[in-house]
């Protein structure tokens, strides 16, 4: 943890579940909204319920921030474990569409689907988004661990993947939360701001009648 948690900041983390083969690590960022500074992370093996623990308590602990966890196979489980301890700010979006929808929302919205689906059609956005942040000097980092993975990801078969024997977990789940950010977050703030000027711009006359 590089900073301490601020009432007045707005913050995202971004969860990336290990496969359960004892190869990959489970990791997660917070990630400073306003400044996009990687402020806190997290890279360890722990079990699906402490994974699930640590999640919860660190969300909470950062003003329930909007949580984004990678929905693989183990990912469904972390987010089942999320919802049965009622986090109540997870990410959830439209299915095959990645529009992002509002926890409280996707409740009564029978095709979203809580998580980031990381698939053959997203990884090359994703990925492609974090190179953009880095190339235009959007993003501070802190950890010399990402520095690690950076050194060792690689084009692969045209795919962005770490080199063998070296992981790409930290990576992966910065590349989602630059999406996320940028997309996601721009496009949900850009459509409440037009709400909230459409619904000023509304005027009521009342006019009565003597009769």
């Amino acid at each position: 943890l590089w900073e301490q948690y601020d009432p007045e900041t707005s913050y995202l983390m971004v969860a990336d579940v290990a496969r359960g083969d004892g190869a990959d690590f489970s990791v997660f960022h917070i990630i400073k909204l306003e400044t996009m500074e990687i402020i806190g992370e997290y890279r360890g093996k722990p079990n699906l319920e402490e994974f699930a623990t640590i999640l919860d308590t660190t969300g909470r602990e950062f003003g329930n921030c909007l949580m984004v966890v990678e929905n693989n196979s183990l990912g469904i489980s972390i987010l089942e474990k999320l919802q049965g301890r009622e986090y109540p700010n997870l990410y959830f979006s439209i299915k095959g569409t990645h529009e992002y929808i509002d926890q409280v929302q996707a409740e009564s919205v029978t095709n979203s689907i809580a998580g980031f689906t990381t698939s053959s059609k997203t990884r090359p956005l994703i990925v492609a988004k974090m190179e953009e942040f880095i190339r235009n000097k959007l993003i501070t980092i802190y950890s010399s661990r990402l520095v690690e993975e950076f050194k060792t990801f690689i084009w692969n078969n045209n795919k962005a993947t770490a080199m063998r024997s070296y992981h790409d977990d930290l990576v992966m789940a910065l590349a989602i939360g630059c999406w996320v950010r940028d997309t996601a977050l721009t496009t949900n703030q850009r459509d409440l701001e037009y709400k909230k000027a459409m619904v000023g711009a509304m005027m009521l006359k009342n006019k009565t009648f003597q009769t």
